[in-house]
C-alpha cells in the first residue's frame, strides 16, 4: 500500500507541478523586432528570458505595453519585470547585469546630412520613447527646442514614415530599423518609391547597455546566474544566431 500511495503522489505531483507555476509577469515593448516579435511570441530578448527561467518554477508571461507604461506599471506592482532599463531610471527595482547592447542611430534619407546633435533642432524628428533619457542631456537640451520632435510607441511606424517622406529624421536602434527597413522596402506602398540605398545612416550616440528590472531580488538573482551560464556555455550567442546576428556590434543586421 505504501508503494501505491508513493506512486499515485508521484503521479499527481506530474499533473499538478505545472499547474501551480507562479507567473512571473513581464512587461515589454509592443514590438522591437529582432528583441519583441508580438506576432509570433518571440525575440532575442523574449527568448532569453524564457531561457534563464526554465527549471525555475515560474511561469513567463509577457505583456505587451507602450514602454512609458511597463514602467509604470512595474513600480505600481501589476509587473514582476521589465526589459531594458538603465540605472538610475527605476527607484524600486532589482537591475540584472547589461542584458543586450542597442546602438542607437539617425537614419534620413539621402537629401538630409546629420553632422552634430544640433543639426536635430530644425528638422521632424522621431525617436522612441524615453529618449531624452536614454540618449542624454545634449540630446534632450537639442530636441526640447524643437516642436516637431516626438516620441513614438510603434517602432514600425517611424520607418514608414521615413520611406514617406513625412518625418526628416528617425532615431532608433540600429537593429530595429534595418528589421523594418527590409520588410517594408519590398512592399506596397514603398516600394520603388524610396531605394533602401538611399537612407542615410548617423552614428551620434554612445552604445546602450540595457538592464532588466525585476520586483523581487530572488528573481534577479536568478536571472543573473542563469544568464552567466548562458553567457558561458554558448547558449546566449545561439539565441541570437536565430535571428541572423551576433552580440557584437560588427554584425547588428537583423533579418526578419
Amino acid at each position: 500500500m505504501g508503494f501505491l500511495n508513493r506512486l499515485l503522489s508521484t503521479i499527481l505531483l506530474l499533473h499538478i507541478g505545472p499547474l501551480v507555476a507562479e507567473p512571473l509577469r513581464v512587461g515589454v515593448s509592443f514590438a522591437i523586432p529582432p528583441y519583441v516579435i508580438k506576432h509570433e511570441g518571440r525575440g532575442i530578448e523574449l527568448d532569453l528570458l524564457t531561457e534563464a527561467f526554465v527549471g525555475s518554477g515560474y511561469e513567463i508571461q509577457f505583456e505587451y505595453l507602450p514602454l512609458e507604461r511597463t514602467f509604470r506599471m512595474l513600480e505600481s506592482g501589476k509587473l514582476d519585470a521589465i526589459i531594458n532599463v538603465k540605472p538610475g531610471m527605476l527607484n524600486h527595482a532589482y537591475l540584472s547585469q547589461p542584458v543586450i547592447t542597442f546602438h542607437n542611430r539617425v537614419f534620413t534619407l539621402d537629401k538630409t546630412q546629420i553632422r552634430s546633435l544640433a543639426d536635430l533642432k530644425s528638422l521632424r524628428v522621431s525617436a522612441f520613447q524615453r529618449a531624452r533619457q536614454i540618449l542624454g542631456e545634449d540630446f534632450a537640451g537639442v530636441v526640447d527646442q524643437n516642436p516637431r520632435y516626438e516620441e513614438v510607441a510603434r517602432q514600425e511606424g517611424q520607418v514608414q514614415r521615413l520611406l514617406l517622406g513625412r518625418t526628416d529624421a528617425v532615431i532608433l536602434e540600429q537593429r530595429v530599423f534595418h528589421y523594418y527597413l527590409a520588410q517594408l522596402s519590398g512592399s506596397e506602398p514603398y516600394s520603388g518609391r524610396y531605394n533602401p540605398n538611399q537612407v542615410r545612416e548617423f552614428e551620434l550616440f554612445a552604445p546602450t547597455h540595457y538592464h532588466f528590472a525585476f520586483r523581487q531580488a530572488a528573481q534577479q538573482q536568478w536571472f543573473d546566474r542563469e544568464l552567466s551560464r548562458m553567457k558561458k556555455d554558448g547558449r546566449y550567442e545561439r539565441i541570437f544566431a536565430a535571428y541572423g546576428t551576433t552580440s557584437s556590434a560588427e554584425n547588428i543586421k537583423a533579418s526578419p
